[in-house]
């Protein structure tokens, strides 16, 4: 380049441009590889909820219900029919217990039969397989009011046994209030996580590829 000539600015600016569809082409990758992960997270974290309850939370009962029931959101895991792993527990205010030890599971709900005992506080303790396989437990109180004339059910102090659940002979599975499918890995847990960990491994090859496949240079024209 003589005295007097100006740098050609051509090659930095086809640099910039370049530079600029790497970054762009990378954002890209990145965003898909997000939004895969978070799709694919939604599924396996989508657990039963309760939508109404018989009685419902906190209420006053004052006539004594054919069952007790929960209605979810979604269908119930009942695998053969079994009602394995379901349970429901009507506890009074002495701590003895008043359900019948059997579930009916139909749909998305679970129900049972109480004989409750005097007036006071109960409550009820649940425990589900939701539709994800997931392990699901919870409890909520309601008040009972006996009418005029009403005899009550002495209880029992340990859960009963349902004599005609499963294989003739199961005892209701006992709950804890918390939702136990966060502490046990499921086989479909680990299909999703390994999905998602396959996206995320893909994503990373192919943003270094388009890094490492890159056009070169183009020849300065002049």
């Amino acid at each position: 380049m003589t005295a007097g000539e100006r740098p050609d600015a051509r090659p930095a600016v086809r640099r910039r441009v370049r530079a600029g569809r790497l970054g762009a082409g990378t954002l890209a990758a990145l965003t898909l590889v997000g939004g895969a992960v978070l799709g694919l997270a939604g599924p396996a974290s989508a657990h039963n909820y309760v939508i109404a309850a018989t009685p419902a939370s906190n209420s006053t009962l004052t006539e004594l219900p054919k069952t007790f029931a929960i209605t979810t959101n979604d269908r119930l895991l009942d695998i053969g029919g079994t009602d394995s792993g379901f349970a429901f527990r009507i506890v009074g205010p002495d701590g003895r217990y008043f359900e019948n030890g059997c579930v009916d599971v139909e749909g998305p709900t679970m129900s049972t039969a109480a004989a409750l005992g005097k007036s006071g506080k109960y409550q009820a303790e649940w425990q589900i397989i939701s539709a994800d396989g997931h392990t699901v437990s919870d409890s909520y109180d309601f008040t009972w009011k006996a009418p005029a004339g009403f005899t009550p059910a002495t209880g029992t102090t340990k859960p009963p046994t349902c004599a005609t659940a499963g294989n003739g002979s199961t005892t209701a599975a006992s709950t804890t209030g918390t939702e136990s499918g966060d502490t046990a890995s499921t086989t479909s847990d680990a299909l999703w996580i390994g999905a998602g960990g396959l996206v995320v491994v893909a994503a990373v090859i192919a943003v270094l590829l388009l890094v490492r496949r890159r056009p070169a240079p183009a020849a300065d024209e002049d």
